[in-house]
């Protein structure tokens, strides 16, 4: 959700992500780029704020304390609160069982320069992490995951093996969603056994898709009926939106 700016006014406005959020008429939304305390953004717990004008239920994994566009320090299992950058969870229903998943790859410490490119690994320092969650549908528990992973490929094939593995822990219904910061070939050709591909279409940049880098797994008995990209100003990645089926209790 680029923490909160907006494309159409250049200035964070949570008041249009939340409608943003609304108009999906989802259950529930992983969003990733999530600011919290963080002073660019105006010292918002976005998460529990987005969460907060929908009267929904929510939840935040730091992958740093710190700003990302200046120094910061790599989260760790204990948050101490204070300024972080990380993904989130909202959800109409309750979520249980949160969990942060620190993924492989990233430094202690560092700052990650707007100039990072593939040809210039050494620049993209920065930590990587997962939050699941479960929500229970008509007696079904579904393990929700979501994750931003690194552009560097090689990189990023490893955080999303990693992702895939705890998403499936326990071996029942469960989606990994999220910016995956990879089209869809490496990413199908990467997927453990039993995960499905939902696909899609292009999902970056927002304002003229070329690629998709925003993608939907589904394992355990979950069925996608449909799959699409949404319109918005509110990021720039467009939203991915789809309607499951999940097996029953």
């Amino acid at each position: 959700m680029l923490h909160g700016i907006s494309l159409r006014s250049g200035m964070v406005d949570l008041a249009a992500a939340a409608d943003a959020v609304r108009d999906l008429d989802a259950d529930i939304v992983a969003v990733q780029e999530v600011d919290r305390d963080l002073e660019r953004s105006g010292g918002e717990h976005q998460a529990a704020v987005l969460a907060g004008r929908l009267g929904w239920d929510w939840a935040f994994a730091p992958a740093v304390l710190g700003d990302p566009g200046e120094r910061w320090t790599a989260a760790g299992a204990d948050d101490p609160g204070g300024g972080a950058y990380g993904v989130g969870l909202l959800s109409r229903l309750p979520l249980s069982d949160v969990r942060r998943i620190a993924l492989p790859g990233g430094a202690s410490a560092g700052a990650r320069s707007p100039g990072a490119t593939p040809q210039r690994p050494g620049w993209d320092h920065e930590p990587r992490v997962a939050v699941r969650a479960v929500v229970t549908v008509a007696g079904t528990a579904l393990g929700v995951t979501t994750t931003h992973l690194s552009y560097l490929p090689w990189r990023g094939l490893a955080q999303l093996r990693a992702a895939a593995r705890a998403a499936a822990a326990g071996g029942g219904p469960a989606v990994l969603v999220g910016d995956l910061n990879l089209p869809v070939a490496p990413v199908r050709a990467a997927l453990p056994r039993r995960w499905t591909h939902a696909g899609g279409a292009a999902t970056y940049p927002s304002w003229r898709p070329r690629v998709q880098l925003d993608h939907l797994l589904v394992t355990g008995g979950v069925a996608v009926r449909s799959v699409a990209v949404a319109g918005g100003t509110t990021s720039d990645h467009l939203p991915l939106v789809a309607d499951l089926v999940l097996p029953a209790a």
